[in-house]
């Protein structure tokens, strides 16, 4: 028991380190996140991207025009980095 108890902690300590996570999506569309731990903050630097909202674990993420933004979400664990792709539609979102 004790070792998968440090295991999660790992887990969710590597989840936040390192370079910028990419979200990709098309406009119109939701994406839901879930995080580690509860969420506190979430910081959008182009809010006409994109529509943030939070529910305790959960971050959803709508996408309003094309282009890409960066967010960042905290947590009692720390600070996710995100980068948020914006496409048109379907078929124009990278592979």
């Amino acid at each position: 028991m004790r070792l998968t108890i440090v295991s999660l902690l790992t887990l969710s300590t590597l989840a936040f380190a390192g370079l910028p996570k990419r979200v990709n999506m098309p406009v119109g569309h939701t994406t839901t996140l879930s995080m580690p731990a509860p969420v506190s903050k979430v910081t959008v630097e182009n809010p006409s991207l994109i529509e943030v909202s939070q529910r305790g674990r959960q971050v959803m993420i709508v996408g309003l025009s094309t282009g890409s933004t960066d967010v960042t979400v905290s947590t009692a664990d720390g600070e996710m980095h995100l980068r948020i792709y914006v496409a048109a539609d379907k078929y124009g979102l990278p592979n």
